[in-house]
């Protein structure tokens, strides 16, 4: 896995068990994972089971994250008629 290394941006696809540990490294829920990537908690369970293919730009925001030690800032979604 190129996660820890300097080469993290070659890497462009992303295996589901590569995508559970990118989250758990970055201390992200499937639920916080999918806000983060702007895409929704049923998308993002479907990143971890392999029912549907992480993009290349997800997996590499999560690559990057890692590899420069930044923390994920993760919206809040608040329910409401705003």
């Amino acid at each position: 896995m190129a996660e820890n290394t300097d080469d993290w941006q070659m890497e462009r696809s992303m295996s589901p068990r590569a995508y559970r540990r990118a989250i758990t490294a970055l201390g992200l829920n499937q639920a916080s994972a999918g806000r983060y990537l702007g895409v929704s908690a049923r998308t993002s369970r479907r990143y971890c089971t392999g029912d549907t293919e992480v993009p290349v730009a997800a997996a590499l925001l999560l690559r990057a994250c890692i590899a420069h030690k930044v923390e994920p800032l993760v919206p809040v979604w608040v329910r409401g008629d705003n």
